[in-house]
């Protein structure tokens, strides 16, 4: 049997030269990020179903803590406590384990990517085999943003199930509805922006420091400040929708012993599970006085009462003919995901090129 018929028998490998190489010298860390995703959506899957077999045991479908529909009005308290005591700290630390996955992909896997080669200078003896600066640079990048890329693909269509199963169930700060914070960055496309996004920031980060420590520093602040502002941009882009009703506004006297019926929510007309982004009055001429928070003081019969503050609703409660409020509806949600998602791809994208881009800087 001849050399060449040897050569040939031999299994072809999809990965060859210098991209071989760099699955080699990442294969270790791609390992323990393949593992946490199986454990941690075998978790999701497990905990999701106990819960969900609970709710389907007890006929609780349709029923949550915080827009009970009449069906299930008696069963408010009892599902409340229930849901509490028995996965509310199982179900908060899952969110904070999702929450904090994307940044650990960037500070663990993202960082050291071209740190480490660049501070120990083991970059030089690749660059002296025949290897391009950029075939180098795409061989690094490649596998790591692809696996990636796979993996939070998974990752968010477990959790977004996951997600569905405990919204809006459990009756403690942060609980998982569609418009709070722990539903918003761990389900839908969001998951898969953020993580691909955060191995990108710590590769730049990476390049541009060419020390591992002082570039997970640099990613832990540059994906924490990314997050903050893509949360804030999220129910800017897209436009918020508009409620009214007819309203009737007055002014209690200092002196005055007028009864209050309490506390009551600015009912303007917007659809249940809105998120709302501002609420208030209107005059008859069009202005408007926005309030401070979503509950006013109320009269017996109905009557709203002008909050202290602000003055123009003091100055103009004579005038105020209707109540209004700005929200952005449950069908807002996907949309913004995608949209989160977008900002979040292409800002990975973009450091992707800057790397391209400044590997010819290198010396």
């Amino acid at each position: 049997m001849t050399a060449n018929t040897l050569t040939s028998a031999r299994p072809r490998r999809v990965l060859h030269g210098v991209g071989w190489v760099g699955y080699r010298q990442e294969r270790t860390a791609l390992a323990v990020a393949v593992a946490v995703l199986v454990a941690v959506c075998g978790w999701l899957l497990f905990l999701g179903g106990t819960i969900s077999d609970y709710v389907e045991a007890h006929h609780l479908q349709g029923c949550n803590v915080v827009y009970f529909p009449p069906e299930c009005e008696g069963l408010r308290s009892g599902l409340a406590e229930t849901f509490d005591e028995k996965w509310q700290m199982m179900v908060l630390a899952t969110g904070w384990l999702l929450f904090a996955l994307p940044p650990a992909l960037g500070l663990f896997l993202g960082a050291p990517l071209l740190a480490r080669e660049l501070e120990t200078g083991t970059y030089r003896l690749a660059w002296t085999q025949s290897v391009s600066r950029r075939r180098w640079l795409a061989a690094r990048l490649g596998i790591p943003l692809a696996v990636t890329l796979a993996g939070s693909t998974v990752l968010a269509t477990v959790s977004t199930w996951w997600v569905h199963v405990v919204e809006g169930r459990f009756a403690v700060p942060g609980y998982y509805h569609w418009f709070t914070w722990m539903s918003r960055t761990t389900s839908g496309p969001a998951v898969v922006g953020f993580c691909v996004v955060s191995v990108a920031i710590g590769a730049a980060a990476g390049l541009l420091l060419r020390r591992v420590v002082p570039a997970m520093a640099v990613t832990a602040v540059v994906t924490a400040a990314l997050r903050l502002l893509v949360d804030h941009l999220r129910f800017v882009l897209l436009p918020a929708k508009q409620a009214v009703v007819a309203a009737h506004v007055t002014v209690l006297q200092p002196s005055g012993r007028t009864p209050l019926v309490g506390v009551g929510h600015l009912d303007t007309g917007a659809p249940l599970e809105s998120y709302t982004l501002g609420n208030g009055y209107l005059t008859a001429d069009g202005l408007r006085i926005p309030l401070e928070g979503d509950w006013v003081d109320r009269l017996p019969d109905g009557t709203a009462v002008c909050p202290s503050e602000p003055a123009q609703c003091i100055a103009h409660h004579s005038e105020i003919v209707q109540a209004y409020a700005d929200y952005q509806p449950p069908s807002a949600e996907w949309p913004m995901l995608w949209t989160e998602a977008g900002i979040c791809l292409a800002v990975a994208a973009a450091l992707t090129a800057f790397c391209f881009l400044w590997i010819r800087r290198l010396r």
